[in-house]
C-alpha cells in the first residue's frame, strides 16, 4: 500500500518546525476546505481541548483565517500568501539574531581584537571563570609567572586551594611581590632577570604587557594582559608550554617576603 501523501506532508511540516497538533490541524483544514472547530477535532484527531489554542496560534502565524460567527469557520490561506509571510518573518528573525550576536560579541569582546587560533576572553567574568576553572581542573602542577601583585590578590583563595592538591609554583619578578603571594613563592635565580613580558594584540604590531602567565599541567597556557586599563585573557593549548615550564622550574629559588 502506498503511503498517504497527506500524512507524509504532515510529517514533513513537523520536521520543518511545526508542532504535531499544528501540522495535523493545518493539513486537515487545507485538504478539507471550510470547517468548524468541532469538525476539525473530528477529522484531525486533535483533542477537543487543544483545538482552539492551536487554531488561534495558526491564525496568528498567518496559516489560516476565520470567518462568520456562531459557529466560526476556518479556512487555509493561499500558499503564496503564507510563503511570503514566512520569508518576511524568517528575514526579520535573522536580522534580530544577527543583532543579538553582534551585541553579544561587543559585550564579550569590547576591544574587538579576537586573535585567530587563540582562545580569547575580554570580560572580568570570562577571565575569572577561566583562571579559577583551570586551577580546579589541574591535576599535576601549576606554574604561575606573576608580574603584577593584583593577580595574586585576586586569585589568592583559588591558588591556596589548588596548592592543597598539587604542586603550585608562584614565580614573582621581585621580592616586593612576595608579600602578596598566598603561598610560598619563588624568583628566577640570580643572573637570569625576569623582565616584564609583552604580547601582540590581534594581528597588528601593537604589543601589550603581560600581568601573569599560568601554565597548567605543562599542557596549556593562559596569559592575562592589560590594554588601556582593559584586561584580556589569552588561552593556548600546545606542547611549547611543556618546555617553557620545565626550563623555568629548573631555574628558580625560594624567596622570602621582605620585612
Amino acid at each position: 500500500m502506498s503511503e498517504d501523501p497527506l500524512l507524509s506532508i504532515q510529517q514533513q511540516l513537523i520536521a520543518c518546525g511545526m508542532r504535531e497538533y499544528e501540522a495535523k490541524i493545518y493539513v486537515t483544514i487545507f485538504s478539507r476546505g471550510i470547517l468548524t472547530a468541532f469538525e476539525i477535532h473530528q477529522f484531525s484527531g486533535v483533542p477537543r481541548g487543544r483545538v482552539y489554542d492551536v487554531l488561534a496560534l495558526l491564525e496568528e502565524k498567518g496559516f489560516i483565517t476565520r470567518s462568520w460567527e456562531k459557529p466560526v469557520y476556518y479556512t487555509a490561506e493561499p500558499v503564496e500568501k503564507v510563503s511570503l509571510r514566512l520569508v518576511k518573518d524568517t528575514l526579520a528573525n535573522l536580522e534580530r539574531m544577527t543583532g543579538c550576536l553582534t551585541e553579544l560579541q561587543d559585550v564579550c569582546y569590547p576591544l574587538g581584537s579576537k586573535i585567530v587560533g587563540v582562545h580569547e576572553f575580554q570580560t572580568d567574568l570570562a577571565i575569572d571563570t577561566q583562571i579559577r576553572v583551570e586551577l580546579k581542573r589541574s591535576c599535576k602542577e601549576v606554574l604561575i609567572l606573576c608580574f603584577d601583585a593584583r593577580i595574586l590578590e585576586r586569585y589568592a583563595d583559588d591558588i591556596k586551594e589548588a596548592a592543597k592538591r598539587i604542586p603550585v609554583y608562584v614565580v614573582v619578578k621581585d621580592k616586593s611581590m612576595a608579600t602578596f603571594s598566598p603561598i610560598k613563592c619563588y624568583m628566577i635565580k640570580r643572573g637570569i632577570p625576569m623582565t616584564t613580558m609583552e604580547m601582540p594584540l590581534s594581528s597588528n604590531k601593537q604589543r601589550v604587557p603581560v600581568l601573569a602567565q599560568f601554565y597548567y599541567d605543562r599542557q596549556g597556557t593562559i596569559a592575562i594582559l592589560e590594554h588601556q586599563g582593559q584586561k584580556i585573557c589569552l588561552g593556548l593549548v600546545n606542547n611549547v608550554s611543556v618546555f617553557v615550564a620545565q626550563s623555568i622550574l629548573q631555574n628558580i629559588e625560594r624567596v622570602e617576603p621582605e620585612e
